[in-house]
């Protein structure tokens, strides 16, 4: 009778990968959010590029998030509190402006492939470039479409008014905190 190993084996791998795992991080990020719309919130979490404008400055900088403090920033060129950024430029990192270009980009592919279409079509059936009258309005609508729709895009996020920039601290161990700011101040 032949013993299987296959369970306690199985056992022994899953207490390995368990134990390998890392243990729960502190979770930090920043937040840029228009009001309390869960909609319009963008996040930026450590080693993320942000591109931004301080209240005292008239021109944009991009740096490197290096770590993540409950009052403040620590960027690979500088010290940042949120209160002191005017405006962040987040053209890259908007969800809805992805779905936008892909949205316009679905519009002029199709204006794109009517006019495609139509030109195959003449110059198969006709043996020169013809285009009929609604295949070129309705390309050109598409493709008109496609740039209005791309205009909708947001390039800025001004922290006035309603819009607010926070920091997310949730922290696990309470001691890492003090560790951290021992090692900052060294």
């Amino acid at each position: 009778m032949k013993k299987h190993l296959g369970l306690p084996l199985f056992f022994i791998i899953l207490a390995i990968i368990a134990l390998s795992l890392p243990q729960a991080q502190a979770q930090r990020y920043l937040i840029l959010q228009k009001g309390g719309n869960q909609k319009t919130k963008i996040r930026y979490d450590e080693g993320d590029l942000i591109t931004y404008q301080t209240k005292d400055m008239d021109y944009f900088i991009s740096d490197q998030i290096k770590e993540i403090h409950r009052d403040f920033l620590v960027l690979r060129e500088n010290i940042l509190r949120p209160e002191n950024i005017a405006v962040v430029d987040v053209r890259d990192n908007r969800e809805q402006n992805r779905t936008i270009r892909s949205f316009s980009t679905i519009f002029a592919a199709a204006g794109g492939l009517l006019l495609t279409a139509e030109t195959i079509n003449s110059l198969y059936t006709e043996g020169e470039l013809s285009y009929s009258k609604g295949g070129l309005i309705i390309s050109g609508a598409l493709l008109a479409g496609s740039f209005v729709i791309s205009r909708f895009k947001k390039k800025y996020f001004k922290n006035e008014g309603r819009n607010k920039i926070q920091i997310i601290y949730l922290d696990i161990a309470p001691l890492e905190e003090e560790d951290d700011k021992k090692n900052l101040y060294q």
